[in-house]
């Protein structure tokens, strides 16, 4: 474990704030790092840039990150798992607080002159954020309060598949296993990525705790896992 300084935070929304370090984690994007803050419990955070966290408020220690302030020194293991694959041609599609390790994955895909197209679904409007960094995005809003009313799922039935080399997605599990019966049923599945969150003690596949239905283990074999790889 090594110590990193929080040069900068953006509070993106009540419960979403971005940290920044004074370190750049040698990191690809879907990877993440184990994160110590001092009086609180180690958790996992997929990294948003090599630099940075992008972190929701649903517990006490994610609530303290969320509510940090520049100056506090956090520990920091990794980073560690599996990244995504990189693509000309990509479909990310995000819900929620899984917009944050896709946000990685589209600046570096664009740096490498890959066109990429994104699907970003919440609740209601005033959880969204970023939605202005991307060239080419659709909107869903459970509500309907901006973009298409509907789900992510609503937004993927006007895509044409086919014209993706990858389709790269990650959010809640439910969001998760949607996108996973959709993309079967219309064929796609071999093109699709998905990023799993589970918790985890260790991070680095020893103690077991985020094992999945088949075995795998979602810190070292994941968190990027092959549609063919996981047991739905």
């Amino acid at each position: 474990m090594f110590h990193a300084k929080i040069t900068k935070i953006e509070r993106l929304t009540e419960k979403v704030s971005t940290l920044h370090f004074d370190v750049s984690l040698r990191s690809y994007p879907g990877q993440f790092v184990m994160l110590n803050v001092p009086g609180y419990e180690e958790i996992p955070l997929s990294l948003s840039s090599p630099s940075s966290v992008t972190v929701k408020a649903v517990g006490k220690t994610t609530e303290r990150l969320v509510n940090a302030q520049e100056g506090m020194y956090v520990g920091l293991r990794g980073a560690f798992g599996s990244a995504f694959t990189p693509s000309k041609r990509a479909l990310i599609v995000a819900g929620g607080i899984g917009i944050a390790p896709l946000r990685y994955l589209y600046d570096f895909l664009k740096k490498c002159g890959a066109k990429v197209s994104v699907i970003f679904g919440e609740r209601t409007a005033k959880n969204l954020f970023w939605i202005d960094k991307f060239d080419k995005i659709i909107i869903t809003t459970d509500d309907g309060t901006l973009g298409v009313k509907g789900t992510v799922i609503d937004a993927l039935k006007l895509e044409n598949l086919d014209e993706f080399e990858k389709i790269y997605v990650c959010g809640s599990e439910n969001m998760l296993r949607a996108t996973y019966a959709f993309l079967k049923e219309r064929d796609a599945l071999g093109k699709a990525e998905f990023s799993l969150e589970r918790f985890m003690r260790c991070g680095i596949g020893v103690c077991g705790s985020c094992v999945i239905e088949n075995g795998l283990r979602v810190c070292a074999d994941g968190p990027v896992f092959k549609a063919s790889e996981l047991p739905w």
